[in-house]
């Protein structure tokens, strides 16, 4: 079947929205949960590593003066100006999957429709009044319904495919930038690092990205910040780890455009295989020897190579 640019580039944009908004809620949860816990909430500086993880910090400060937790949830939450805020996220989902509606399910479809309007229903005011914990977990389990939605209701296809690969490529994104998110959150001293404050925000980390349990089966109970980023990054059976994420847009990118003698079949493909060897033939000293920060930026930038060739190679951009 041959599949307008259009469609794909609706579909693949789709994946990458939901999952988005999820992430940012993540991040976030990680950043206010850490603030609290280091009684640093009205801490301004405490509130400029996440816009600075998630590339927001410099179009932040043109519309505001200062980073305090209710200016940021407000521009990485509700502000329609930031194209990359949930509520932006949403919104252009449901624009793309209303553009798609015959290409994906009526379940597909009506889980993003309700997720809009429930979404609606939202303000900051209300956020604190309920607790922001209540506002996270509904964002994360919208995001739940949507991944088993379409898990189960859609048809193999090269649609289904293309909002996979999208889906992936963020997800992975949003992981390499959640763990910065913990890279960038200052500790008061250089002895606070391991302390109980230090490692509950490893915690914190792994029960927002739904790997604790994983977590616990793989190591013990007792919390290491190098087990924890060896989880989320070369552990290939855990869902949010880079390397499984990889390893299913690879597999999703092969089914759009399968090769035939040829080691790869496009330029994205070669690119998304090229990371995913990267991750999958590394062990965590590699990683922390090469220095996490480090790592953490090369591969958001090879995942910014992969958005490039997709409008190459797919979006007759």
């Amino acid at each position: 079947m041959v599949m307008l640019s259009r469609i794909a580039e609706y579909l693949f944009w789709l994946g990458r929205f939901m999952e988005r908004a999820q992430g940012i809620s993540i991040s976030l949860e990680v950043q206010l949960t850490s603030s609290l816990e280091a009684s640093d909430y009205y801490d301004n500086s405490n509130w400029e590593p996440i816009l600075n993880a998630v590339g927001q910090l410099s179009s932040f400060y043109t519309t505001h003066t200062q980073a305090d937790s209710q200016t940021v949830m407000d521009y990485l939450v509700f502000d329609l100006t930031n194209p990359n805020s949930i509520n932006s996220c949403i919104n252009k989902a449901r624009e793309n999957a209303r553009g798609v509606r015959d290409m994906i399910s009526k379940e597909t479809w009506e889980i993003i429709n309700v997720f809009y309007h429930e979404f609606s229903e939202f303000n900051m005011e209300r956020i604190l009044k309920e607790g922001p914990d209540r506002f996270f977990h509904f964002i994360r389990n919208k995001g739940y319904s949507f991944d088993g939605v379409t898990e189960i209701t859609m048809f193999r296809d090269k649609g289904y495919h293309f909002m996979n690969t999208g889906k992936f490529i963020e997800r992975a994104d949003q992981i390499a930038r959640i763990l910065d998110v913990k890279y960038h959150i200052p500790l008061k001293r250089i002895q606070d690092v391991g302390n109980p404050v230090d490692i509950y925000q490893w915690r914190t980390l792994l029960d927002s990205t739904g790997a604790y349990e994983a977590y616990v089966k793989q190591y013990t109970t007792k919390i290491v910040p190098i087990h924890v980023a060896e989880i989320l990054i070369l552990n290939n059976r855990l869902p949010r780890s880079l390397v499984y994420c990889m390893s299913h847009a690879l597999e999703s990118i092969r089914q759009i455009n399968p090769s035939s003698n040829k080691h790869y079949s496009t330029g994205t493909e070669q690119r998304i295989g090229k990371l995913y060897y990267q991750l999958a033939y590394s062990s965590v000293e590699d990683v922390f020897f090469f220095g996490l920060h480090e790592y953490l930026t090369n591969f958001i930038s090879g995942l910014l190579g992969i958005g490039s060739g997709m409008n190459q190679d797919y979006f007759a951009h």
